[in-house]
């Protein structure tokens, strides 16, 4: 018998590869690489959120009437007016200041409002806004409310908007009804106008000229029908309908795709045109521009005044989807074809448009990502990247996941991209139907493409908006929580300036992504049903949670269900807004026993943290070309190192995907019936001999002595471990040593 030789990993660079089969592919691929991904030659976990904040509404000395005798029960969100109508609305807990004649009750942020004059209080439910105050005003007295809510709407854009100061920017956040900005927390920006588009209807946006008094105008377009809304623009002082007329009939640009400056001009896609928005007609193969220089001018889009505004049609019937500048020209997909319009310099006809491809175009608009000297987008037949002069697919590795992207529920239309300069990755969201018990409506992964070396992998999130955010102080080590060794960041401090690439969820959470090793919170509850037979019900909308996706609680306020906090669970699903908790047991180390609650009141402010493992599985190791088995021995993996962590590695023989042999009871000793000591899954990550030198990375042996046709190795995280402290350690490979041989002929196993 031949002694183990060494096949060395290291340098890693191809990733998740679907394209081939798994026992062809090279060393270093993965057909499944979950929550984990290809950095600089290296293996990384996944980093996770961390919590910039909530889209939120403040609302200062809003009359709630005159006082009914105490006490005085009253819903604030119907006594307020204008009422809240969000079905999804939750009150900020502590922020409720009430003045019933003069009478000062304050929230305490647990359910209970306090006053400084005797015999006055209250009590408050965040959730249902329902509040009961026992005062000595008497009846009659005038009232008002101070406080803070959360709408609990998706988030529909993350805008960067231009302000006057050189090189500066703000982020705009927008849902489905209001925009919002970050000024000691996210707030209402400029109240007063509403939008009314629907929860796939998102937001385009572009810098572009200034007002009479010189202030920078930013410029948004929610591409929402007669039904919805039109073209707005800001000077950061008003927001401003602008419908301009656009020829000698009265008619008026109504609406429309996208909107972007393009040779001093600014230029629309995709129009609604007519006498206004209402009665206006769609021309999706329409392209629109203004005169040069001001689009405010009153004559600035007539397109039968010579030398104003102008439009041409693509010939085409598909509809225009998305646009972006590229080179000296502009990239416009449609639905099935790429086009490129280039301009000609002439008064009359300034612009000429040329087809670039005529089978790959681009079906979301805001999947496109602007790189140097291309525009990527998602098309119907793949992941499309356009030069201006050609047009080709770059996955080619993943060539049927576009495939499986979820169309159901305007599911193309929800997918969103992004670049990440400082990792030099790309992102695009995308909703997959997992297996869930209910359709999935919103994005629930995260595609990573790392263009440095052509890799790719997934991770499990649930993001309806990405876009960049620019912190007014910047980041630094300094304020920043994880550890500069643990960072992603290729220098020794990050720059101030370089924005944070930032998302948004589907119930109003916005996130700095891949910030830390553990999420915050990224969902809220909004009920809880107890019992004292079957497990306890869940209620939060929209959740995207899968089957035995793990959980952590906290914020529950007041006394019912408050045990919750802290808590960590396995759900599982019952529909889209409601799901059930189990607790981990440890015989089974499944989430099989039931979390029992006596029913109690929900006052409100529980939130959610998702807890993430990943997946790290590799090729399937053979000697085929020898024709011959293949023995493994043990494995050694060069890791950083961590005070607490450890990760699982399982190993699976032939294609038995689902039964790891070298965990119980597969690797039972049949003559004993006790777990074979000779194999060992769990792989500390935190120095394998105290009495050795300390470092920053340590090589760590696992033994899986196994025999088959072919061999597969999973790195991941046990439930235990997604439970336990484990979950909260970065995880990086570095390199990994499989010791193995040819272990005699195939069988037929």
């Amino acid at each position: 018998m031949t002694a183990y030789k060494p096949l060395h990993i290291s340098g890693n660079k191809t990733g998740l590869v679907q394209s081939r089969e798994e026992f062809l592919l090279p060393n270093d691929a993965y057909p499944v690489l979950e929550n984990a991904y290809v950095w600089r030659e290296r293996i990384k976990r996944k980093q996770g959120y961390e919590l910039l904040g909530r889209l939120r509404r403040k609302l200062t000395a809003t009359s709630i009437g005159l006082s009914g005798a105490s006490p005085w029960t009253f819903t604030l969100y119907t006594t307020v007016s204008p009422a809240i109508t969000e079905a999804t609305a939750q009150i900020e807990p502590g922020s409720v200041i009430i003045n019933v004649g003069g009478i000062i009750f304050t929230d305490q942020g647990d359910g209970t409002l306090t006053s400084p004059t005797p015999g006055n209080s209250g009590v408050i439910n965040y959730q249902t806004s329902v509040i009961t105050l026992i005062h000595t005003a008497g009846a009659g007295a005038a009232s008002t409310a101070t406080f803070n809510y959360y709408p609990g709407l998706p988030v529909m854009g993350i805008r960067s908007q231009d302000l006057n100061a050189t090189n500066n920017q703000r982020t705009l956040f927008f849902d489905q009804k209001y925009c919002y900005f970050y000024s000691n927390g996210l707030q209402e920006f400029i109240p007063g106008p509403t939008w009314t588009g629907n929860n796939s209807d998102f937001f385009w946006s572009t810098n572009y000229w200034v007002d009479g008094a010189n202030l920078k105008l930013f410029w948004v377009t929610n591409f929402s029908g007669t039904g919805g809304d039109p073209i707005r623009y800001t000077n950061s002082v008003t927001w401003t309908n602008f419908a301009p007329t656009i020829n000698a009939a009265g008619d008026v640009l109504a609406q429309c795709q996208c909107i972007i400056p393009f040779r001093s001009r600014l230029m629309v896609f995709n129009t609604y045109e007519g006498p206004n928005l209402a009665t206006s007609t769609n021309y999706p193969q329409r392209i629109r521009w203004s005169a040069i220089g001001s689009p405010l001018t009153a004559n600035s889009w007539l397109d039968d005044m010579r030398g104003q505004g102008g439009f041409l049609d693509i010939p085409t019937n598909e509809v225009i989807v998305s646009v972006g500048n590229v080179r000296d020209n502009l990239v416009i997909y449609c639905s099935r074809s790429t086009w490129q319009l280039r301009y000609t310099g002439r008064s009359i006809a300034p612009f000429q448009i040329e087809k670039v491809n005529s089978e790959l175009g681009a079906e979301s608009t805001f999947s496109t990502v602007q790189f140097d000297t291309s525009l990527v987008g998602i098309g119907d037949k793949g992941i499309v990247e356009c030069d201006s002069f050609k047009s080709n697919r770059i996955d080619i590795k993943i060539p049927d996941l576009v495939f499986q992207f979820n169309d159901a529920s305007n599911g193309t239309k929800r997918i969103q991209g992004i670049r990440d300069f400082v990792q030099r990755l790309a992102y695009w969201t995308y909703p997959y139907q997992s297996g869930t018990p209910y359709d999935i409506v919103y994005p629930n992964r995260r595609l990573v493409y790392n263009y440095e070396n052509d890799s790719w992998a997934i991770f499990t999130d649930c993001l309806t908006a990405l876009g960049t955010f620019l912190p007014s102080s910047g980041r630094t080590w300094a304020n920043t929580l994880i550890p500069w060794n643990q960072a992603n960041f290729p220098w020794n401090n990050r720059p101030q300036l370089i924005p944070d690439v930032i998302g948004g969820n589907q119930q109003g959470f916005i996130e700095y992504l891949d910030s830390k090793v553990s999420n915050d919170v990224s969902l809220f509850i909004s009920a809880i049903t107890g019992n004292t037979s079957t497990p306890t019900v869940v209620t939060s909308k929209d959740h995207t949670l899968s089957t035995f996706q793990v959980i952590q609680i906290s914020g529950i306020r007041g006394s019912g269900y408050a045990s919750l906090n802290d808590q960590i669970f396995g759900v599982v699903p019952i529909d889209k807004d409601t799901f059930e908790l189990w607790k981990y047991n440890s015989v089974s180390k499944d989430f099989t026993t039931p979390q029992l609650d006596v029913p109690a009141i929900y006052i409100g402010g529980g939130q959610i943290a998702v807890r993430d493992g990943f997946v790290i599985q590799s090729k399937k190791f053979n000697y085929v070309d020898q024709g011959n088995s293949i023995q493994m021995g043990y494995i050694d993996v060069l890791m950083d190192s961590t005070n607490e962590g450890e990760i699982t590695l399982n190993t699976f023989v032939n294609y038995n995907d689902d039964a790891p042999i070298n965990v119980e009871p597969q690797n039972d000793d049949p003559d004993t019936n006790q777990s074979n000591t000779f194999f060992n899954s769990v792989v500390d990550t935190t120095n394998p001999n105290s009495d050795g030198p300390i470092g920053t990375k340590y090589w760590q042996r696992v033994y899986c002595p196994t025999r088959g046709n072919f061999l597969t190795i999973v790195w991941t995280l046990s439930n235990a471990q997604l439970i336990d402290v484990a979950q909260e350690s970065d995880v990086q490979i570095d390199s990994q040593i499989l010791w193995n041989r040819p272990a005699g002929r195939l069988t037929n196993g």
